[in-house]
């Protein structure tokens, strides 16, 4: 769409407003039934919407329900009311019924539904999601390919130009040779370098630039355009990542292999390359080393593959890609290193007897391996013919086309039959040093062709076929006959559908014994589309007829093929569905809408599977797919799903829906913990230093370079020093820490601004003999001394000795007693 019919849309959209505005007092009547209106939001109150009129002399009033909200109204005399304004962003359709009533309030018509539509008005401005943006792009980037992207929302309608986006770049400090080194989409806020950018930006002239971005709603086309402003500071950065230029290899190279061909280097030390091949090669005779060296390991075949093309990884420690691969290009330069060859081993062709000089005969067939134009350039010589009568040169070739013709038309077959040709075919145009090849032809005499093919029946039966029947499928055998001489070119018969197929969907095959044809399925029928076909079919010879004879009426016939319908699966509007969004894309947005038809016209419905993070939903009758939970790239970047389509009598099609997940800035960096906490023995014989390293799941540009500090509270005890971009050392100042636990706050933030804070543990504690470190065993509180252990145990012992001396004395005294009443009863 072109910049003046955006502006006459949107003056259309606002007139269609103003329009409406205008004729707020024009009264609109009609009869008690269901309806769709529309108001503006923001309309003011006393808002005549509808009157509704009824013949029934029995209404006394009218009553209004449903989603009024207190601010839509009916009178006795049917006049729909709006007393309050309505607002598009809180809900942009009301759903009412409306009733006529007698006297008694018993309904007498409705209820009926009225679907109220709020007309959005441009009442909220975009607002960008930062007001300060960063972002890192390097030297010699791509023009066009986004290295950051801004990012604003706004409430308005997003089905109409009030939501519509622009976003532009205000200014760019410094503006160096007044030119624009950087250029933003207007429609995504994806920020590129510009051509002279690319030429231009240079870490050593100039490292940091700052733009500042504007953002418009109705798409910045009109001077009451809304907007929002936001800050963009960008730092320039060299970049050696870049594909070397096409590699020229000869083909069939002596040379001692492997043979050092091209390099590539990553901007830093320390990643890990890797080779692989863009297409499926027979074989792949390259390497890589850890140096960025890149070696073709076996000589190379032009004739096996003329071109490679090599893609380059640089990989992190973790396998992850550090930036897009690289593409070399290959190219094997061919040697003449093959002869020609003649396509068939004898090429036959045929002659009438009253061919005239000059006639073709044909055109022999010849190829060269080579790949190079001037090593398979061929030429063709005449060496002999035979037999030599009645003319020793009855034939001639062109020496670069190989066309083959008369030089002689004196042509008897009862006097010669058949003839034999020798022709040289020489690669490099006949040079010397070239190869060549000899080919044979043979050229028989056929009689002249003066007998046209015959139908047997110009009018065949009428057929019928499903329209999912196979291609390929056999329709029917038809007939024409030929009297000129059998097995001649006269005499073959050429099928041809000539009317009522104008897009080839069925083709004749030609037994090239018999001279029947088969009429065969070409493409996939549709009935839908083309239900009957009335085709003609011509029979035509490969050899011209004579001077004076020419095809008519009884070489053609005709058929008639109805296509049945088939109950077929309903159809998607594309193969294969993809968008691109942020992946914190507001839960409840819609991603995109897949659309599918039933052949038939039959209701189709949709639904999902493979949603295996159940992050979507999709609308079983428009086929809207929304988001009903958080995205997240760092989970998976590409999103791939399954839609089927089902129609009432349920066959079922499907559609794969992938979804790429943008990064943003979602997750702080992290610190490695698994050499927390770190130990070290009291008293400390120097400053020691822990090497703390940071990792963030988000993308490069949204990760490292890391910024470390510390809080004022360590800053006495501590110091942080950066080593790269992914690690940092925190310093003891001192040696005179105690013999304790020490929780030292670090905040790490990434280079798109977000950080947090985490502990690093510091253990300092005595070491044994050996230099090993431990703990000492406290005194532990509510615990026995040696001392007081040895007076509970004495005083238990002297507590039981006692109980066993109370019990003997007892025992003994029951003894006692017993001995002086027996003394007593013998006494008496």
């Amino acid at each position: 769409m072109s910049h003046i019919q955006h502006v006459i849309l949107i003056l259309a959209f606002y007139g269609s407003m103003d329009v409406t505005f205008a004729s707020k007092w024009v009264k609109r009547k009609g009869p008690l039934e269901d309806k769709v209106l529309t108001i503006p939001e923001n309309t003011v109150g006393d808002y005549l919407i509808f009157q509704f009129i009824s013949n029934n002399t029995n209404i006394m009033q009218y009553t209004v329900s449903g989603e009024t909200e207190n601010k839509i109204h009916i009178d006795s005399d049917g006049s729909l009311f709006l007393n309050d304004s309505l607002d598009w962003e809180t809900r942009n359709v009301h759903n009412i019924q409306i009733s006529a009533q007698d006297e008694n309030s018993v309904t007498v018509e409705g209820p009926v539904n009225i679907k109220i539509t709020v007309l959005d008005i441009n009442d909220n401005k975009p607002i960008f999601n930062q007001t300060i943006y960063n972002g890192v792009v390097r030297q010699h980037s791509r023009p066009g390919r986004p290295f950051m992207r801004v990012f604003a929302t706004d409430k308005d309608d997003p089905n109409t130009p009030n939501a519509k986006l622009n976003y532009s770049i205000l200014t760019q400090i410094p503006e160096l040779h007044q030119v624009n080194l950087f250029q933003i989409d207007s429609e995504t806020g994806e920020i590129s370098s510009t051509p002279d950018g690319t030429r231009q930006l240079d870490p050593s002239k100039h490292m940091h630039y700052v733009l500042f971005i504007t953002v418009k709603d109705l798409e910045g086309l009109s001077v009451n355009s809304l907007s929002d402003n936001a800050k963009v500071q960008i730092e320039v950065k060299e970049n050696l990542w870049q594909p070397p230029g096409p590699v020229s290899i000869k083909e069939n190279s002596t040379e001692p292999h492997p043979v050092f061909i091209t390099q590539v280097r990553w901007n830093e030390p320390g990643a890990i390359y890797e080779l692989g091949e863009k297409e499926r090669y027979s074989k792949f005779p390259f390497m890589i080393n850890r140096d960025g060296n890149i070696y073709v390991t076996d000589p190379l075949d032009s004739e096996e593959s003329e071109r490679y093309v090599l893609v380059v990884f640089a990989k992190g420690k973790n396998n992850e890609n550090l930036e897009q691969p690289l593409e070399i290009l290959i190219l094997v330069e061919d040697i003449n290193d093959n002869p020609p060859v003649c396509v068939q081993d004898v090429t036959t062709f045929e002659v009438q007897e009253n061919e005239k000089i000059g006639n073709q005969i044909g055109i022999l067939q010849a190829t060269d391996m080579d790949r190079k134009k001037e090593n398979s350039f061929l030429k063709y010589e005449l060496l002999d013919q035979e037999p030599d009568q009645p003319n020793a040169r009855m034939f001639m070739i062109d020496p670069y086309s190989a066309n083959i013709q008369i030089s002689n038309d004196n042509f008897q077959k009862k006097i010669v039959s058949e003839y034999k040709l020798k022709v040289r075919v020489s690669d490099m145009d006949g040079e010397p040093t070239g190869f060549s090849t000899n080919c044979s032809v043979t050229i028989k005499v056929i009689d002249i062709n003066n007998k046209i093919p015959v139908f047997d029946k110009q009018q065949y039966p009428p057929l019928n076929i499903s329209e999912d029947a196979a291609i390929g499928t056999l329709m029917c055998k038809i007939r024409a006959t030929d009297a000129d001489d059998p097995g001649t070119g006269s005499w073959k018969i050429i099928y041809k559908v000539a009317e009522g197929d104008p897009t080839g969907m069925f083709i004749v095959d030609t037994d090239e014994e018999t001279n029947e044809g088969y009429v065969k399925i070409n493409k996939h029928l549709n009935f839908e589309k083309v239900s009957l076909y009335h085709l003609r079919i011509d029979a035509r010879n490969p050899e011209p007829l004579v001077f004076g004879i020419d095809y008519n009426s009884n070489s053609s016939m005709y058929l008639a093929i109805g296509v049945n319908n088939v109950n077929e699966a309903p159809e998607f509007d594309s193969s294969f569905y993809h968008k691109v969004v942020l992946e914190n894309i507001t839960v409840g947005s819609v991603i995109l809408r897949v659309h599918a038809i039933d052949p038939e016209g039959s209701l189709v419905r949709y639904r999902l599977e493979d949603d295996k993070f159940d992050w979507l939903t999709i609308d079983p009758n428009s086929g809207e797919i929304t988001t009903q939970a958080y995205l997240d790239r760092e989970v998976t970047s590409l999103y791939t799903i399954r839609v089927l389509a089902t129609d009432t009598t349920d066959l079922v099609s499907s559609v794969y829906v992938s979804i790429s997940l943008e990064d943003v800035n979602d997750n702080p960096p992290s610190l490695d913990v698994r050499n927390n906490p770190h130990i070290f023995c009291y008293p400390l014989q120097q400053k020691y230093h822990v090497r703390i390293n940071a990792t963030d799941k988000d993308l490069s540009h949204n990760g490292p370079p890391f910024q470390f500090s510390i809080q004022q509270q360590h800053l006495n005890d501590w110091e942080i020093s950066v080593v790269d971009d992914h690690s940092a050392d925190l310093i003891m100042k001192h040696v005179k820490f105690e013999e304790k636990h020490y929780n030292v706050t670090v905040y790490v933030e990434d280079n798109g601004k977000k950080g947090k804070s985490q502990t690093v543990t510091v253990i300092v504690c005595k070491c044994s003999q050996s230099g090993s470190c431990f703990l000492e065993v406290q005194h532990l509180r509510g615990m026995p001394s040696v001392g007081m252990t040895v007076g509970v145990i004495l005083g238990t012992l002297l507590f039981i000795g006692a109980i066993l001396i109370a019990v003997f004395c007892h025992l003994k005294k029951q003894k006692s007693g017993s001995e002086e009443r027996n003394m007593k009863k013998t006494y008496y």
